[in-house]
């Protein structure tokens, strides 16, 4: 059975007794908070390995708990699904861009929610340890758990990203594309190589999403994004 830890923050009454009943039915350990202000207070001491959020929530909406979640760096690794009645694309885009790792509409199909909650759990172990990394030459900074680009330091024993020696806050989606472009040797991958190689098969996930990550994560790695590379009608490569 299942022993992860999973953070509901839902303010429907009904919807929370609905999907917490069937994740502990699942085997899993169901934490629950009816407003944003509540989810902090709690996040605040705690690290779950899940948080699925409403975004039309009581005072603090989930934007905004979304932001605070992707600013604290205690937190910002936490997988987080997007469980909202705002269904337009629009919508979707917006949750994406703010740093969500899946959105999915209300009303939902529970055998679909509990997918979506597997494939994010099965995303976000580090499997580093089993992608190549290319050739580097070796400097002060480097050793056999950090690997150095220009500007970018990645602690691959840690799971941390630094820009300028500056800690950068990426989800678990963000960085597993950036370690899956770097393992890429400078090649061209495709977006639907990268939904294989860096998120699987079994996750519901659009070329669009895909562009919306790698928007976010060029964002964040600020003076060392052109390491990411857009090819025009193909795909992403890492600049090596």
């Amino acid at each position: 059975m299942s022993k992860e830890q999973i953070l509901v923050i839902e303010d429907e009454k009904d919807i929370l007794s609905m999907v917490r009943l069937r994740l502990e039915s699942r085997g899993f350990h169901v934490f629950t908070a009816e407003s944003g202000e509540l989810a902090l207070q709690w996040l605040a001491e705690h690290n779950p390995d899940l948080i699925l959020l409403d975004l039309m929530l009581p005072g603090m909406n989930g934007l905004e708990v979304l932001k605070h979640i992707r600013t604290d760096q205690n937190l910002a690794k936490i997988p987080i699904l997007i469980v909202s009645a705002l269904g337009e694309e629009s919508d979707v885009v917006v949750g994406l861009e703010r740093g969500a790792d899946d959105y999915l509409s209300k009303p939902f199909n529970m055998s679909i929610l509990m997918a979506r909650v597997n494939a994010l759990l099965r995303r976000s172990k580090p499997e580093i340890e089993n992608k190549p990394t290319p050739p580097q030459k070796k400097s002060s900074e480097d050793s056999d758990d950090s690997i150095l680009f220009g500007l970018l330091r990645i602690d691959l024993k840690r799971y941390h990203v630094f820009v300028n020696d500056k800690q950068v806050a990426l989800t678990s989606t963000e960085y597993r594309l950036l370690l899956t472009l770097i393992a890429s040797k400078g090649r061209v991958l495709t977006r639907n190589q990268l939904i294989e190689e860096a998120i699987g098969n079994d996750a519901i996930v659009t070329d669009r999403t895909i562009d919306v990550h790698l928007t976010s994560l060029r964002g964040k790695l600020g003076s060392a994004r052109n390491l990411i590379e857009t090819v025009r009608g193909v795909g992403y490569r890492f600049r090596l």
